[in-house]
């Protein structure tokens, strides 16, 4: 493979990570944005017993950041693993 071709894949690989990664960005920013902007109003849902704001400050929020972190690992091994025209 020559330089153009190596340069090329090399832009497709970092396009594709930073697409990855801004978009997941992006969903925690507005996912702690919104739990925590909206505290009052989501007080008023309850779920298994518990206001939903605390729940999400508590649980929801958690689990949020590990099903991100699922996303990322899952997506860079995609990445990683398309032709690169070798």
């Amino acid at each position: 493979m020559n330089d153009t071709g190596e340069i090329t894949v090399s832009r497709q690989y970092w396009r594709h990570t930073r697409r990855l990664t801004v978009g997941l960005l992006s969903c925690w920013a507005l996912l702690c944005f919104c739990v925590l902007f909206f505290a009052r109003e989501l007080s008023g849902w309850t779920f298994f017993g518990w206001p939903f704001s605390f729940y999400m400050a508590a649980q929801g929020l958690t689990l949020s950041f590990v099903l991100i972190i699922a996303i990322y690992s899952l997506g860079m091994r995609w990445i990683g693993r398309k032709p690169t025209g070798h």
